[in-house]
Order: C-alpha cells, then sequence, then structure tokens
C-alpha cells in the first residue's frame, strides 16, 4: 500500500532533518525549504500530498503567506495544513487557527506528539472529506431533479409563449455572466459562487405567470393595446403568487424565495418606472436586476410574433441609450464588459442548436458526475454506513454519532452542550414546522463559527453538544460567545416576532469525553436559569474559574 506524502517546509536544514527522521517509515516525506517553492510544488503536486507542516518563520514567503495563499485558491479542501514554530505565543497559534490550520505544533518536537498530532489529523481530514462527499451527492442528486423540474416548467411557458425555445437557456448563461463580472467590478452585494449558481438556476422560471395569460393577448403578433397591456404586465405578481401558494417549507428553499423575487420584479427599472411595484435603484432585489436585463437583451436579439430580432450591436446600442428603460449603471458597465464575448458563449452554450428537455438532463447528469464522482471512491457500503451518522433534519452528526465515536474517548480537549431556549413553547406557540426551521437555523449559526475539524452532533431533540479539536482557550471562549451571538441574531421572516436564543455550557481541558459533557451539561443548564449566556468550567486551572456572558 503506498505511503500517505506530506510535504515539509521549513528554511531550516536541521529541523526539516529531525522532521523526516519521525515520519519517514510511516510516511512519504516531501522537502521544501522555503514558501515560494511550496506554493510552486503545491501548483502542480497537490493532490499528491495528504497533509503540510509549515514554519512560520521564513525568508521571501512566510507561513502565513503561504497559508493565505493555500485558502485563497481553496488547496486547504483537498489537503490539511499543521503550523510549526518554536514561538507558541497565543497571539500566532490563534492567527494559525483562524487562517484554517488544523493543528499547531511547536518546537522542540516530540515524536510521540507529532506522531499522534499528525495521524489525528489525518483522520478527521479523511473523515470529514468522506462525509463531505456523501452529502454531496445528495445535494447534487436533489440539484438534477430541481433544475430538470425547473426545464420542464420553463418549456411548457415557452411553449405557449411562442418565444425561441432557446430563451431560458440564454437568460441563465446572461445572467451567470453578469454575476461574475459583477463580483469582479464590486464587493457590494457579497455574491458568493453558490449565489450566482442559485440566481442563475431561479431564472429560468422568470416568466411562469405567463402561464394563466391567454394565447390571444400572449402571441398577439401586433402591437397589444393598453388593456392588453395591463393583462400582460400581471404576469410578474401572478408568478410571485404561483410561488407563495407552495406549502410553507417548500417557500421557505433559497431557490423559491429567489426565483419569487425574480418573477415579481423583473420588469422593475432603476428609475422606478418599472411594474408591479414601482420599485426603484437598490429597492430592486440584485436578483431581479441582472435577471431584467438578460431578459431584455435576448428579447432584443430574438425574433418573436410581434418583431424581428435586432443585432448584437443594436441591442446594445439600445439598452445603453435607454431605449429599453433604465438599469443599474453598474450592471450596463458589466454588459459592456462581456459584450466581446456575449455572442459566442450564446452559441456554446446553446450548441447552436435547439435543446430539449432530454439534453438538460443529460447536462445536469454530466455536471453530477463531474462534480462527484471523479473524488469519490467511498464503496457504497462505507456511504451507506456514514448516512446512519447524519440527522435528517439539520444534516450534522446525530446521537449515534457521538456514542460510537466520542463517547469513549479518552483526550478530548474542549465540549460545549447548548440547548435552545423556550424551544417547547416555540413548537406550541408557533407550530412543529417553525420550529424545524429554528433548529435548521441554530445548525447554520453554529457552522458558520466553528471550524472544519470540529464535530456539531444534534445530541437529541433541541440540544447540541459540539467537541473542538485542538483549539486555544481564549479562542474557545470567544468561540463559544460567538455562537451565542448568532444565534440571538437569527431572524425567521415569516415568525418576525419569534425571539431565538440559545443556552450554552462549555468544558475546556484535556479529560474523558465522558467527564467533559458531564460537566459542560451541567453548565448548559445553570445557564439556562437566566437563558442567552454561557457558561465554562476550565479544568487545568488551579480553580474552576466560570466565566459567563451575556
Amino acid at each position: 500500500m503506498d505511503k500517505q506524502k506530506i510535504l515539509i517546509v521549513d528554511d531550516s536544514e536541521m529541523n526539516r532533518a529531525l522532521l523526516i527522521d519521525i515520519l519517514e517509515d510511516q510516511y512519504d516525506v516531501v522537502e521544501a525549504d522555503n514558501g515560494v517553492d511550496a506554493i510552486a510544488l503545491l501548483s502542480k503536486h497537490r493532490e499528491e500530498f495528504s497533509l503540510l507542516l509549515l514554519d512560520i518563520m521564513m525568508p521571501e514567503m512566510d507561513g502565513f503567506e503561504v497559508l493565505a495563499h493555500i485558502n485563497k485558491y481553496h488547496w486547504n479542501y483537498t489537503l490539511a495544513v499543521i503550523m510549526i514554530s518554536a514561538d507558541d505565543s497565543p497571539k500566532n497559534i490563534k492567527r494559525a487557527y483562524d487562517m484554517g490550520a488544523f493543528d499547531y505544533i511547536s518546537r522542540p518536537f516530540d515524536s510521540t506528539i507529532v506522531h499522534r498530532r499528525i495521524s489525528n489529523t489525518m483522520f478527521l481530514y479523511a473523515r470529514q472529506r468522506h462525509l463531505e462527499k456523501i452529502i454531496v451527492k445528495q445535494f447534487y442528486e436533489q440539484e438534477k431533479n430541481n433544475k430538470l423540474m425547473i426545464a420542464i416548467l420553463s418549456h411548457l411557458v415557452e411553449f405557449r409563449n411562442g418565444e425561441s425555445r432557446l430563451h431560458v437557456l440564454h437568460v441563465n448563461t446572461i445572467t451567470e455572466l453578469l454575476l461574475k463580472n459583477l463580483t469582479q467590478r464590486t464587493d457590494r452585494y457579497s455574491l458568493s459562487k453558490s449565489d450566482i449558481d442559485l440566481i442563475s438556476t431561479a431564472s429560468s422560471l422568470h416568466d411562469i405567470g405567463k402561464i394563466s395569460i391567454s394565447d390571444d393577448i400572449l402571441n398577439k403578433p401586433g402591437r397589444l393595446t393598453a388593456e392588453e397591456f395591463e393583462v400582460m404586465k400581471g404576469h410578474s405578481a401572478i408568478g410571485a403568487q404561483i410561488l407563495s401558494g407552495l406549502p410553507l417549507d417548500q417557500q421557505e428553499s433559497p431557490l423559491v424565495k429567489v426565483a419569487s423575487e425574480i418573477c415579481r420584479w423583473h420588469h422593475e427599472r432603476y428609475d422606478g418606472n418599472g411594474y408591479p411595484d414601482g420599485l426603484k435603484g437598490e429597492e430592486i432585489p440584485i436578483s431581479a436586476q441582472v435577471v431584467a436585463l438578460a431578459d431584455v437583451y435576448d428579447a432584443l436579439t430574438s425574433d418573436r410574433c410581434y418583431k424581428k430580432a435586432y443585432s448584437h450591436t443594436e441591442a446594445l446600442k439600445m439598452i445603453l441609450e435607454g431605449q429599453c428603460g433604465a438599469f443599474n449603471p453598474v450592471l450596463l458597465q458589466c454588459l459592456q464588459e462581456i459584450a466581446g464575448t456575449l455572442e459566442r458563449e450564446l452559441t456554446e452554450a446553446s450548441g447552436e442548436k435547439t435543446v430539449s428537455i432530454q439534453d438538460m438532463r443529460n447536462k445536469i447528469d454530466y455536471d453530477r458526475l463531474f462534480s462527484y464522482e471523479k473524488y469519490s471512491s467511498v464503496s457504497r457500503k462505507q456511504q451507506h454506513l456514514q448516512l446512519l451518522y447524519i440527522d435528517s433534519l439539520t444534516g450534522v452528526y446525530n446521537r449515534r454519532y457521538y456514542d460510537e465515536h466520542f463517547r469513549r474517548a479518552e483526550d478530548t480537549e474542549a465540549i460545549a452542550v447548548m440547548d435552545v431556549d423556550d424551544f417547547k413553547k416555540i413548537n406550541v406557540h408557533y407550530g412543529r414546522d417553525a420550529g424545524d426551521i429554528v433548529l435548521q437555523r441554530v445548525v447554520q449559526a453554529v457552522l458558520s463559527c466553528v471550524q472544519e475539524t470540529d464535530s456539531v452532533i444534534r445530541y437529541g431533540g433541541d440540544e447540541f453538544v459540539i467537541i473542538f479539536y485542538s483549539i486555544p482557550a481564549d479562542t474557545y471562549e470567544e468561540r463559544l460567545e460567538n455562537i451565542k451571538d448568532c444565534i440571538s441574531r437569527i431572524v425567521i421572516e415569516e415568525y418576525p416576532d419569534m425571539q431565538v436564543s440559545a443556552s450554552i455550557g462549555g468544558a475546556y481541558g484535556t479529560a474523558k469525553t465522558k467527564k467533559l459533557f458531564k460537566i459542560a451539561d451541567g453548565m448548559m443548564y445553570e445557564a439556562k436559569l437566566t437563558k442567552n449566556q454561557v457558561l465554562i468550567r476550565f479544568l487545568d486551572r488551579e480553580t474552576d474559574n466560570m466565566k459567563g456572558g451575556r
């Protein structure tokens, strides 16, 4: 069996030699004597490495700069990093963890500690990757079904409307191009890659309200009368109403929320002269602003029952001169920026042919295969076993996972036990569906505050356990306070008067998990006496100091 490969980056030849002596029997070790060489090596061969041992103090490019580069290009998705340094100051350790390092090893090296920490990191990282692959597979399967249903619905609308069957695909493509350019131009809208994918997908439903418009108006070859135009304008509000009629849990879906925004407001204009609500400027969600521009461009450059297509150049001129309504000036700059490649991108997207529902199905299947299967080496039996450990409502680990993997552990370092305040009252007053939404939002808040190596577990009902891995005491305190504050800021749109908070108990100090859990659980119950508090007990301090937070 091939050894796992480790890259040691240290400008000291003696330090590298010491680590090689410790590790070479168990691992395949590669050396780099500076950060620049390490980046060059990883840029070509990073998938070969399981772990990076990274010194902090180096000439040309120090360890923190290397770690920042790794984070920037997302190499940490496939590579674990352990920082090594003779400087074990709390400031350096905290910075390393904040930047995503898995662990921090101080010099001089102890061979037992080095072996144990590296093997623990390898195990945790591999376990995390395997579980993520399971979740990714489920996500892409659901995404495939979502996109297929959207393709069918949008195809039905186009079929009735007599528009080009490429209209939805073109709007998808233009929307994605505009959003990508927008994120390069400004950070005003804080759009992630997943946001861009979501908006592009939801854009397919922008005209779903036209399903309710009569064929006489929808496909009239000549100009519409004033009365007919008023009927036609109603499709935007009707589309939003169709989506608002979905069951409550489906309305909560990010895809439905964004699609509803787009349906209702993709005919609003930046100067306030659009419809149906006369929104102005940034009152219009950015999703609707972008789809509005994409829709207008494709409408101009396509044949319709009432007009011939304009050329690419003519369409751009009409939009930029304001002949088609007012648009966000920044988006107009984006349109000009992508104008040179727009025709080519649309041609490539459509494959110069009419796209059928089966074409879309094939594309979706390929996307899933490329995104998941290429990385998966887990057998079906292993996948089945891993699924036993995931809570179906929240997507985090379940009680079974805790019992089998943590409860008997001898050297756990830090635990938190958390309970949602007044959860029974929430279920009684707002209903169990609302309670489920609260639990999902709480988990999202917790996950936004912890590291990948930390384990979040739904222990039962509204009680959660968080197990932290190699975390300094001051960072641990700050992390729990952040979790509490994030939870207290949760706002659920359907229940604006609902207040969400959690009581958190912590136990810090290396001991058996069973002991730490008992202490943290007791601290949590003390915190619940006043609610929305954090209480921590530190085992390694001479007196069991308690830290309370509001």
